[in-house]
């Protein structure tokens, strides 16, 4: 039995839509934003076909022309959905805005060629396959960790497709597709196989960047303190001997800080635990604030908090003023009272280079330090030497 064009568009719009309906089931609710953007990839993809069919069906009516159109605009807005999933699985794409541009050019040139058959599947083909490859190109060099399996098997498809359509848009401007894209011919039977086949390839590839991304969540759910929204003990614990040899190999300064809200069972007796919280997550959010990019801040636990710094002793009072200073102002704009800090803080420097726990323990033993001077104040490790400072006390009485 032979198989022409339109049963061809027949199965692969079936495809599409049973995808469509069948993506938001296997993936649940709620879903991130990249799955809904996959999802209605899938949706409009069907559309497109699905009116491809019915211009193949009415080829010698007026309606053939519009309908050929609004496929063109189904499948444009189709691949702007999938630059949309790409940029929220890998981070910001560098082609999005080319892919844009050339989703609105190709279905306008395709409006204003919309009596020349070839001429304006010539210019749609064309158009189409620089926004398959960009799609491709998009794939690689992630800015966000991704599987490179399913990036590299997504390029591949649109590698082909952007050959194919290619070499649709060559045939067309020589005028060999008189009958239009919807006739049956050899290259019209080829290019429905290819898609089809990239098609679902190109589901697989979203399955599997869906999966890792919610991979992805639970991993961050688990290094993540659900309150604070800071990393915690866990992921601190992790990211510290990376860091610490870091500082060792370029010879920079480390400082392990532990910090602690200073009376804070009063804060929870006096206010109610909900307000305790509060001072908690506002902590969280000074500490973000007052961090550089290469610094860790985590919650260790209750009120205390632990930091990672590339910093000196002088450069770790000047942060400690500061975050003293910031906490002590934006809770009592917030909270309606005031919150300090007591801190200890130990050293690491070329010439003394203890393991993370004994540099811990030293921090532990200066933050305890700290309190008992009177609490309000950056202590250092005894190895160091330094003052006490206790600038949100002199805050306080200013």
């Amino acid at each position: 039995m032979q198989l022409d064009f339109a049963s061809m568009a027949v199965l692969i719009a079936i495809n599409l839509v049973v995808i469509g309906m069948a993506l938001p089931l296997v993936m649940g609710s709620p879903v991130s934003t990249a799955a809904q953007h996959a999802q209605k990839y899938f949706v409009l993809q069907a559309v497109g076909w699905g009116l491809i069919l019915a211009a193949a069906r009415l080829r010698d009516s007026g309606w053939a022309p519009m309908l050929s159109l609004a496929a063109a605009c189904a499948a444009s807005a189709a691949q702007w959905q999938m630059a949309q999933a790409l940029q929220n699985w890998l981070g910001p794409r560098p082609l999005r805005r080319l892919v844009m541009v050339v989703c609105v050019l190709g279905p306008v040139g395709f409006a204003f060629l919309i009596d020349s058959i070839p001429l304006r599947m010539a210019w749609y083909s064309a158009c189409h396959a620089l926004v398959i490859a960009s799609l491709g190109w998009m794939c690689l060099r992630p800015q966000r960790a991704a599987t490179s399996s399913w990036r590299y098997l997504m390029a591949a498809c649109a590698a082909v497709m952007g050959l194919s359509l290619l070499t649709r848009s060559y045939l067309a401007s020589q005028a060999l597709f008189q009958e239009g894209f919807t006739q049956d011919s050899l290259p019209n039977h080829l290019f429905a196989m290819i898609a089809q086949v990239c098609g679902s390839l190109s589901l697989v590839s979203m399955l599997v960047a869906w999966r890792d991304e919610t991979n992805q969540k639970l991993r961050d759910m688990a290094m993540t303190d659900q309150l604070t929204g800071l990393a915690n003990r866990r992921a601190l614990l992790q990211a510290a001997p990376q860091r610490q040899a870091l500082a060792q190999r370029q010879n920079l300064p480390w400082a392990v800080v532990l910090l602690d809200l200073d009376h804070f069972k009063a804060v929870n007796d006096q206010h109610g635990h909900a307000r305790g919280d509060e001072a908690l997550e506002l902590l969280g959010q000074v500490l973000q604030a007052n961090i550089r990019a290469e610094e860790l801040a985590a919650r260790w636990g209750g009120e205390e908090f632990c930091l990672l710094m590339y910093a000196n002793q002088a450069e770790v009072e000047r942060f400690y003023q500061r975050l003293s200073t910031a906490l002590h102002d934006q809770s009592l704009h917030k909270l309606g009272f005031a919150l300090h800090l007591s801190a200890g803080c130990a050293l690491q420097s070329a010439e003394n280079s203890p393991p993370f726990a004994s540099l811990l323990q030293q921090a532990d033993n200066a933050l305890y330090t700290a309190k008992n001077q009177g609490r309000g104040r950056l202590a250092f490790a005894p190895s160091t030497t330094p003052p006490l400072l206790a600038p949100a006390r002199a805050v306080e009485l200013s």
